[in-house]
């Protein structure tokens, strides 16, 4: 070819070349002034230039990345913490795979991994192609609720939920035999048996309502009758007073 602008083809690809790089073909410096394909590319001066010869490039894009993690505002390490790319701008290392610990302030050390593999470069502004996520930033308790069955669900900010634990239930072969105690309490006794333990709505127990307020657990006509006593036993008494009332005045007039 006549020196001057012309096209020519690589053996491999244009991959990391871009207009205004250098290549060097048999010992002599040329231009890109364009990428017309994969394989195609045009630069000046072009002066017998032999068809798939394999270029160098001199001043092809850094092929070597630095890698930054932050979280929740506090740099973590990666390492290896770089990426390097070949000449066909897909990466070499390392293999695929970057580690870090972290220890988030409170809870155990998490150990991280970012997986590069499908990690590319290419001769063009920088942009984000895909973005996925495989986690969720930290939250704070901000709620909770209990279910049917007693489970404990915690409501946070970032949108999770999770269980925190079971409320159980415990029954006894004899209710009756249990000692009330204050405050709506009853304690276990011989007559009352072991308590059966298990989760709200398996065997025999109940399930949980939750924000509801217990009613009443006692024997309303037992109570009843016991109120009913209790009203015969002030009646008597005030009897007795009375009569006791009256013979004192006979004694007094008597005088």
């Amino acid at each position: 070819m006549a020196a001057g602008s012309g096209t020519m083809t690589l053996s491999g690809t244009t991959a990391g070349l871009a207009i205004g790089n250098t290549l060097t073909v048999g010992g002599v410096t040329y231009t890109i002034s364009g990428v017309t394909n994969a394989t195609t590319l045009t630069v000046t001066p072009v002066a017998a230039l032999a068809v798939n010869a394999a270029p160098t490039a001199t001043n092809a894009p850094s092929s070597t990345w630095n890698t930054f993690l932050t979280v929740d505002g506090a740099p973590v390490v990666l390492a290896p913490n770089t990426l390097t790319f070949n000449t066909s701008g897909t990466l070499s290392s390392p293999p695929s795979v970057a580690a870090a610990a972290y220890t988030p302030a409170g809870a155990a050390p998490l150990n991280l991994t970012f997986n590069f593999a499908t990690t590319t470069q290419y001769g063009t502004a920088f942009g984000v192609n895909s973005m996925t996520q495989d986690g969720y930033t930290t939250g704070q308790l901000t709620s909770f609720n209990t279910s049917a069955n007693g489970t404990i669900v915690g409501s946070y900010t970032n949108g999770q939920t999770r269980n925190l634990g079971q409320v159980v239930l415990a029954n006894f072969s004899n209710v009756q035999g249990l000692e009330p105690l204050s405050g709506n309490q009853w304690a276990q006794t011989a007559a009352s048996g072991v308590p059966l333990v298990g989760a709200p709505g398996s065997s025999s127990l109940g399930v949980l309502q939750s924000g509801a307020v217990e009613s009443s657990n006692v024997d309303l006509t037992a109570e009843l009758v016991n109120m009913i006593t209790a009203q015969r036993d002030y009646q008597a008494n005030a009897q007795t007073i009375k009569t006791q009332d009256s013979l004192t005045q006979t004694l007094i007039n008597l005088r």
